[in-house]
């Protein structure tokens, strides 16, 4: 069973920040309204919505209570 801690988030957030950079970049090179920016976009959405989640949790100060 998987058990995100405190410690974990900071890596995760790191993660998703390094994922954005390399979207960010693609969409240099991509065309708007081709199937790739469009995977781009739907790629997008859940990244911002976990870094957010990330962002909120290190800001309440929450830890996980399993031993």
């Amino acid at each position: 069973m998987w058990v995100i801690t405190r410690s974990m988030l900071r890596p995760l957030f790191a993660i998703c920040v390094l994922i954005l950079l390399l979207l960010g970049f693609s969409f240099l090179f991509i065309e708007p309204g081709s199937e790739s920016y469009v995977i781009a976009v739907f790629t997008l959405v859940p990244v911002v919505l976990v870094m957010v989640a990330i962002v909120i949790l290190l800001v309440l100060g929450w830890d996980s209570h399993w031993d």
